[in-house]
């Protein structure tokens, strides 16, 4: 029923929901989630659109294995129980998906495109393998990528992460942050949105300042956004994992002293480190040369300065910095104000002065209002060959493997004679092991998997290893959206016919994690395979609605709460329009709500009245009134009646197009009272024009409520003498058939 095609000059709609981990049953997220897409999906094909709304099942990554471990059984047995079971519920709530198009990430059809994704991005440099120092989740042994942190854990356990050194492949970010920026002008996203996404890459002008290390032939880059106050640098900050930083302790008397040092601190958690300048450091035995007075300042090896954010090294200057000036008071580094507020210098050195005021002890610079001296101080700066112009980037680029078996392993060879060796496009795809893997062993089971693991050399045949890790599961889906479009394509990740007619997507409907961590990533990948001409489209979405959470008793559902709410149950106790109702009731899209066994219960009550009073109506007017209303002819109350059902209408109508959702179900609430009403009336007195009015009445305001309620709606509609169903009908109310 729900088939789709590709119908040229047809306006389209497609939108895409971010599918479900198959790792036990539907929960309320779910409902919210994909009852929203339904709504819309429902409503634009009643307003005349083409329309593509499929699901597939995002069946590759941690949270499949971890509940199949759970069970005793692998993660292919386990995902066809869960899959099996979570279709019927899908279905069960009424969703019009294109069932044809089902799909599931595990389908060694679908991550072959994973692989070959991955292996174009590495021949174009856009993939690479660098030795960092890495999140990682004890729970979930396995790297975590900085975009799946939630306050200093990790997205999916909850348990604080830990800094290890390690080798991981990461995706280029920063070399596509640009198109990422610039590609936000043209998108519906909603405010908050485009700022957190903006926040995330992080784009702001400065100066990079070159210092020179005193007796090496070696320089430090330190990016600054405010130059005005230089000449109070007393010292230089430098991250543990900054990649100079053997050379710049080599040959001295606490080089050891200094690297196990930095060794203890990459260990600490990050938010711990960026969140605590006053820990303690220590001193190198090497200075830098200031560049603007040639004097020498001493270097510290400080564990408050990420390594991989702008040049691992900070500036010093503890009157005008609170981190500086924490750290300093610790370690018992000078102050040197060089900003006098408008009252004059401060002795007080247990003070930070942030604000304006006339340069102090700034050379030729002093006297200098805040504003000019920066301008100057720059200029002097460049025309020294000591600073460039130019912007940082507080995005980090991806990490994208795991530590872990169920996922699309990364289509790598290591050979001793050869290297690294990507796997032959034709050899792909690189099978994923479903037997004789045990799940139980420390570290990643595939690397105990002799059968997977040992392979000859694509290169020159002698024995050769696999990469163990496996992607992370956004890489997996980062391209779904584009095969929902054509689920059976072989030769290509995707059709190019059906891309070029369905994306970018209208809409894509997710919850507000999914902003940087699948809405994000998504983006960059089709970035990337645009710039590599691999893809005629910049971006996957025109818009996006990000919606909020489902509360129970204030708090989000979880395990360990024990406050969770099986949609099952509530369809058993409600029936699956009234949940679909009270999703959509409850609050704004993008707002949390807090689920309500009473506003459950008030959904059911009104939709119970749409039935019974719909039943009447229907028996009174009989197929006699299928004829319209002869508006010249109605009496005044006829005509109040018909201009306010006209008016309701269109406000829901409005509503609808606004995705104000929980304002049509109010709306539609407000307009059946009124049918009601006009329905008590004009039963004691029958006639044939408010019998007309009637069935009007309710053939569009069933048209109206069949997108969010559509069981009851269908019933009613074939009630009142209808062939078509509901479902399959491309006409709205009578008078608003345009799309």
């Amino acid at each position: 029923m729900f088939a789709t095609k590709i119908v040229p000059g047809r306006p389209r709609f497609y939108g895409y929901e971010y599918p479900p981990f198959p790792s036990g049953s539907l929960h309320m997220g779910h409902v919210r989630n994909y009852t929203i897409g339904d709504t819309l999906a429902r409503y634009k094909r009643l307003r005349g659109f083409n329309v593509l709304y499929v699901q597939a099942f995002d069946s590759l990554g941690l949270p499949v294995e971890d509940a199949a471990a759970k069970t005793g059984k692998s993660p292919a047995e386990w995902l066809d129980e869960c899959i099996a079971r979570m279709t019927g519920e899908l279905l069960r709530l009424g969703l019009s998906y294109d069932r044809a198009k089902f799909f599931s990430y595990h389908d060694p059809d679908y991550y072959k495109w994973t692989q070959w994704l991955f292996l174009k991005l590495y021949e174009a440099g856009a993939i690479y393998r660098s030795e960092n120092w890495t999140d990682w989740c004890e729970d979930c042994q396995t790297a975590v990528a900085f975009e799946q942190i939630v306050d200093g854990c990790c997205w999916r356990c909850g348990t604080e992460t830990v800094q290890k050194q390690m080798p991981q492949w990461y995706i280029d970010i920063k070399g596509i942050a640009q198109e990422l920026l610039d590609g936000l002008e043209g998108l519906d996203f909603p405010a908050d949105a485009e700022q957190r996404q903006r926040s995330w890459i992080g784009k702001t002008p400065g100066l990079y300042v070159t210092f020179d290390v005193d007796g090496l032939d070696l320089k430090l880059d330190v990016f600054a956004t405010q130059v005005a106050t230089i000449y109070g640098t007393t010292f230089l900050a430098v991250a543990p994992e900054h990649p100079r930083l053997a050379d710049l302790v080599h040959g001295t008397v606490g080089e050891s002293h200094v690297l196990e040092a930095a060794q203890e601190m990459c260990t600490i958690p990050r938010v711990e480190r960026m969140k605590a300048p006053g820990e303690p450091g220590a001193r190198l035995e090497r200075k830098a040369v200031h560049p603007l007075t040639g004097e020498t300042i001493p270097i510290y090896l400080a564990p408050y300065v990420p390594g991989d954010v702008d040049t691992g090294v900070a500036l010093g200057c503890p009157a005008h910095d609170m981190s500086s000036f924490r750290f300093a008071r610790t370690m018992e580094i000078p102050s040197v104000q060089v900003i006098a507020p408008p009252g004059g210098a401060s002795e007080d050195r247990d003070e930070v002065y942030t604000g304006d005021g006339r340069l102090l002890n700034s050379g030729p610079h002093t006297g200098l209002d805040r504003a000019a001296a920066e301008q100057a101080i720059a200029d002097d700066l460049i025309a020294r060959g000591a600073a460039r112009r130019d912007a940082s980037l507080r995005v980090r680029d991806w990490c994208i493997s795991r530590q872990r078996y169920w996922s699309a392993p990364i289509p790598i060879v290591y050979c001793d004679a050869c290297g690294t060796v990507p796997v032959p496009e034709d050899d792909l795809p690189v099978i994923l092991p479903t037997e004789g893997v045990a799940l139980d062993v420390a570290g990643n089971p595939l690397e105990h998997h002799e059968p997977f693991m040992a392979v000859a050399c694509p290169n020159c045949g002698a024995a050769a290893r696999r990469e163990a890790s496996t992607l992370d599961t956004f890489v997996n889906s980062s391209f779904s959206y584009m095969r929902n479009c054509n689920p059976d394509y072989s030769e290509g990740m995707f059709d190019p016919e059906a891309v070029d007619y369905w994306i970018p997507c209208d809409l894509d409907i997710g919850g507000k994690e999914n902003i940087t961590v699948a809405n994000f990533p998504f983006r960059a990948i089709l970035n990337w395979l645009h710039r590599l001409g691999l893809s005629r489209k910049p971006e996957p979405y025109k818009g996006s609605l990000f919606h909020g959470l489902v509360l129970k008793d204030g708090h989000k559902m979880s395990k360990s709460l024990g406050n969770i709410i099986q949609p099952g149950d509530l369809i058993d106790d409600y029936g699956a329009d009234a949940v679909r109702f009270q999703s959509m009731w409850a609050a704004r899209p993008d707002n949390d709500y807090n689920w309500s066994d009473e506003k459950a219960a008030a959904a059911r009550r009104f939709l119970n009245g749409v039935w019974n009073t719909g039943i009447e109506i229907v028996e009174m007017v009989g197929p006699a009134a299928a004829a319209g209303p002869d508006l010249d002819r109605l009496t005044k109350a006829e005509q109040k009646f018909a201009r306010s059902v006209e008016i309701g209408s269109s406000k829901i109508e409005s509503s609808y197009d606004r995705i104000e959702l929980q304002a049509v179900c109010n709306d539609l609430i407000m307009l059946w009272d009124k049918i009601r009403r006009f329905w008590s009336r004009a039963q004691a007195h029958p006639t044939p024009s408010n019998q007309r009015l009637l069935r009007r009445a309710l053939s569009n305001f069933l048209i109206m409520l069949n997108p969010i309620s559509p069981h009851i709606t269908e019933e009613l509609w074939h009630r009142l003498g209808n062939q078509q169903m509901l479902a399959e009908q491309t006409d709205w109310i009578d008078g608003h058939n345009t799309p």
